[in-house]
């Protein structure tokens, strides 16, 4: 009998995989809703449901996602197996403390079970990568002993290394596990809550009313309403796959191709991640590294979130010009954008203002749901159904499931890094191969947290980089929020970055559009974030510590100025498409303001003061030539339309 054959009507399974995903996504929400104000149980054994909610969705899913019959019964037999270890585990906590390091066979054989579990609910939800990733660092806590060098480790034993891993309550039930439970859960339900307030067209409406009047028009609507769906949201490919079903083929009837349309709206979509309140799952897992309350984490990312947007207005803005689009004079529902703005900013404004009075995450994220669900009632198009709203709770639910167990791989990996002293040997090796040079380290950083990106979800790359390089850039002098946000807007932006560019991927498959290419469009708008990363490090005013009034007011002008420098000179154009040497005038203008943002303000002086303004004047020589040529060509065309 072929495996591609049902045992059971398809039709039947698949309802009753939907039916187990809605009971147990229902479950979940309401488990943690009620533990975000009640105190139910220990630390402990509530990472032990979350893991068991976890376990249990993203299994429930593969019963569904599988084609193969014996597939499918292998993910319900996994299911089963989640059920029982973390079972195990709440029936035998004080037994498991008790033995932290020495346990017995039948504890071993378990923890065994949770490692593999979570190796391949990640491998399930996410690819290959993360988990090849985690089973090569597991591996070196078995083995490490036999490596000669700098990397040898003194032998374990198999039982203290399984401990160490998961049924000692550390690896697995470790920190990362307790902030997704705590923290990032009840905020990714939030984000998929969204779509029961209906506030997509609205999100729109206000795209439209951004651009109006420019030339890149269609494509400021849909950086616009994906962005603002984006700080909800938290995740590129799901902020993707909602507001890329329409912005993307509104972005090709007014002329842009499938590539341009589908980078646009990765790259729209991906900083969503970089813009508070919300800013995706990494950033609570950032402040837990930094040692802050999540709201000064939210404060430091507004200003670094908006020149990232501004970059992606301008490049938009040119890259429209250069390919002859015109902004269509499209009438704005008013009455459409008045209903929908205030449910949307409402819970928005909801989580900010209990984050800046310094109220957990959890609380927050419970308080903004239940607003979610009141202002629902007054949405376009009426009440939802009750059925609608468990749909979207359990969407969130499994989303959390996702990120959930994709944490689980990271806390296996950052308790081999620190259990066999490997993260501080790397950390020496980075700091080897820089020789002692912030900007080589910041370098291997940044080309690290690509990489890991490839395929890792973020709050994945995030970690990983975190745990090994940024003690590195701390011990170099580099501030530790500064040291952070570095990892983390490259670990985000690898969204859109080739090869693997996750962001691209879904935005072409909605397209239509070479995947590849679409890539390369949306890394081209994103190279603004490539700059970003720099600025965090080396000036204080992108963290807002700066102490001179000066160093503010021309920090704030040259930062922004060597974006839109750094655009012009990407896409050779401004109003009208530049000469050799306005190009060439455009680069040397980017690397004086690059040069004083990142030096210059505190070190060259005078001089310093000189490279600002040859840069500030480079811009405005080729702002200058730029207008009388677009005169010009616009005299021009009008004499020759009159003498035809």
């Amino acid at each position: 009998m072929s495996t591609k054959k049902y045992s059971v009507a398809p039709g039947r399974w698949d309802a009753f995989v939907r039916y187990a995903m809605l009971v147990f996504g229902v479950a979940m929400v309401a488990y943690h809703m009620l533990s975000a104000q009640i105190l139910l149980i220990g630390s402990v054994e509530h990472q032990n449901i979350h893991l068991m909610f976890v376990f249990s969705l993203v299994f429930i899913s593969g019963m569904r996602s599988h084609h193969a019959t014996w597939m499918r019964y292998i993910s319900g037999g996994l299911f089963l197996l989640g059920l029982f270890v973390t079972a195990y585990v709440a029936f035998n906590l004080g037994h498991l403390e008790e033995l932290y390091g020495f346990p017995e066979p039948i504890d071993v054989a378990v923890g065994v079970l949770i490692v593999l579990l979570a190796l391949e609910g990640t491998r399930q939800a996410w690819g290959m990568t993360l988990p090849i990733v985690a089973a090569i660092f597991v591996a070196y806590f078995f083995l490490g002993h036999l490596i000669p060098g700098p990397l040898f480790h003194r032998p374990f034993d198999f039982g203290y290394v399984v401990s160490y891993l998961s049924i000692g309550l550390s690896g697995v039930y470790g920190n990362f596990l307790s902030i997704s439970a705590n923290q990032i859960f009840l905020f990714v339900v939030f984000g998929a809550m969204l779509s029961v307030l209906n506030v997509t067209d609205g999100l729109t409406e206000v795209g439209k009313l951004a651009g109006r009047r420019l030339a890149g028009g269609p494509g400021q609507t849909a950086l616009v309403s994906s962005s603002l769906v984006g700080m909800v949201s938290g995740a590129s490919v799901a902020n993707v796959a909602i507001t890329g079903s329409f912005t993307i083929p509104y972005m090709k009837r007014m002329g842009y191709s499938g590539e341009l349309a589908g980078g646009i709206e990765a790259t729209a979509s991906t900083g969503g991640q970089l813009m508070p309140p919300v800013m995706g799952a990494a950033a609570f897992l950032m402040a837990f590294f930094v040692g802050v309350p999540y709201a000064d984490i939210m404060l430091a990312g507004i200003l670094p979130a908006l020149l990232f947007y501004l970059g992606v207005m301008v490049a938009i803005q040119y890259v429209s010009i250069s390919e002859g689009i015109q902004a269509p004079r499209e009438e704005v529902n008013f009455q459409l954008i008045w209903r929908a703005i205030p449910l949307f900013f409402i819970p928005l404004g909801i989580i900010t203002t209990l984050l800046l009075l310094r109220m957990s995450p959890g609380v927050a994220a419970f308080w903004a749901i239940l607003a979610a669900l009141v202002l629902s009632f007054f949405r376009v198009g009426g009440r939802p159904s009750i059925k609608e709203v468990l749909e979207f709770a359990a969407t969130g639910a499994f989303v959390g499931a996702k990120i959930g167990v994709s944490l689980c791989v990271v806390g296996l990996i950052s308790q081999t890094l620190i259990t066999t002293g490997l993260g501080s040997k790397i950390a020496g090796l980075v700091e080897l191969f820089s020789a002692d040079s912030v900007i080589i380290a910041l370098i291997i950083t940044m080309i690290v947290s690509i990489i890991l990106g490839c395929g890792v979800p973020p709050v994945a790359a995030y970690s990983l980089v975190a745990i090994v390089a940024v003690p590195t850039l701390v011990r170099m002098g580099v501030p530790p929020i500064s040291a952070h946000f570095f990892c983390f807007y490259f670990a985000i932006i690898s969204a859109v970055t080739p090869p693997v560019a996750l962001g691209a991927l879904a935005a072409s498959g909605i397209s239509g559009a070479n995947y590849f290419a679409t890539s390369v469009k949306g890394f081209k708008l994103s190279l603004a974030g490539f700059l970003i990363p720099y600025f965090l490090v080396f000036n204080p005013v992108m963290n807002l510590r700066a102490e001179s009034v000066y160093v503010v007011i021309t920090s704030l002008i040259a930062i922004p100025l060597a974006i839109v420098a750094l655009t012009i000179f990407v896409y050779g154009v401004q109003r009208v498409r530049l000469t050799a040497l306005q190009r060439l005038l455009s680069g040397f203008a980017m690397l004086c303001l690059t040069a004083y943002a990142m030096v210059g303000f505190s070190d060259w002086g005078v001089w310093g003061f000189g490279v600002f303004i040859v840069g500030v004047g480079s811009l405005a020589a080729i702002y200058a030539m730029q207008r009388k040529e677009a005169g010009g060509s616009a005299m021009h065309s009008t004499k020759r339309a009159m003498e035809h």
